[in-house]
């Protein structure tokens, strides 16, 4: 797996009394793999996964890659605050059939430099699985500088960086700055709707929790702006951008479920401390998604 292409992050949709629902996930990632995204990511900050225990994250990683049946590549995200768990996680996706990892430095304390590069070595010595670094400082606490990037891309394992910036300027000059310091080949991806509605960042993929909900319309705007057509790009700018504004405006993981439902997606609520989005919401967001489907409906 090489990172690349337009990357859909699921929610983990959850029962009523809060258990996980595979019958559900089962269903949404099946249609994902039909959906023109090019790569599936289950257990990213979408997934829930801070809030599953070691048991429920491997019977998700093997619930999506069992569903998706060899269509596209399921990398699982293996991110947590211990590296012994995070070697736990790294082992049961390989063992569930991962195609590829996606690991960001979580910590109760903020990470080091040397804390970092002491675990993504870790990680790459317990297994043989592309890995696909992930750059989040607003949750993390931590901001991966480039040269600590271009270091960890000598791991034959690190084949991808999903990245973040502050604006889409900014992030362009990252990306040239860091193909400059990588001797080999690496993905380096954007994550961040509201960086990817600019239609300014082509970028090697896109990192979305918000695609494996609306992936066909991240699909079209992700082809128009790689081809450089500017015509489309306006064009379903002008209907999505709305939408994904909103929806950035609500609480993460929270917001996700609340458009998984006006999707029609039976996600349920997240899981406990966290609360639901206002179900008043859910009615702009039904708004936004006729105007979306007005427009691209019949094409």
């Amino acid at each position: 797996m090489d990172f690349t292409g337009l990357i859909a992050y699921p929610v983990t949709p959850f029962s009523a009394d809060g258990s996980i629902s595979h019958d559900a996930l089962s269903g949404l990632v099946e249609g994902l793999a039909t959906s023109g995204v090019d790569a599936i990511t289950v257990l990213g900050s979408s997934g829930s996964f801070a809030y599953l225990d070691r048991a429920e994250r491997s019977a998700v990683a093997r619930t999506a890659i069992e569903a998706v049946g060899g269509r596209l590549p399921v990398a699982v995200g293996i991110s947590s605050v211990g590296t012994r768990e995070v070697l736990d996680a790294a082992v049961d996706a390989q063992a569930a059939g991962a195609s590829g990892l996606v690991l960001s430095p979580v910590s109760y304390v903020p990470l080091t430099d040397d804390e970092v590069k002491t675990q993504v070595r870790a990680v790459c010595a317990a297994t043989d699985l592309p890995v696909c670094l992930y750059n989040n400082p607003g949750t993390t606490q931590f901001d991966y500088s480039l040269q600590v990037v271009a270091e960890l891309s000598v791991l034959p394992e690190v084949v991808a960086f999903k990245d973040t910036a502050a604006d889409a300027a900014t992030f362009n000059a990252r990306h040239a700055a860091l193909s400059a310091l990588v001797p080999g080949v690496l993905s380096h991806g954007v994550s961040g709707d509201l960086l990817m509605m600019t239609g300014e960042i082509a970028a090697d993929a896109w990192h979305s929790g918000p695609a494996a909900l609306l992936p066909v319309h991240y699909a079209r705007l992700r082809s128009a702006v790689v081809a450089g057509d500017q015509h489309e790009v306006d064009r379903v700018r002008h209907v999505l951008a709305p939408l994904v504004d909103h929806v950035a405006g609500l609480r993460k993981i929270s917001g996700l479920h609340l458009l998984a439902r006006a999707c029609g997606v039976a996600a349920g609520d997240p899981r406990p401390p966290l609360l639901p989005s206002p179900g008043s919401e859910l009615r702009e967001l039904g708004r936004l998604l006729d105007v979306l489907e007005s427009e691209f409906g019949d094409d």
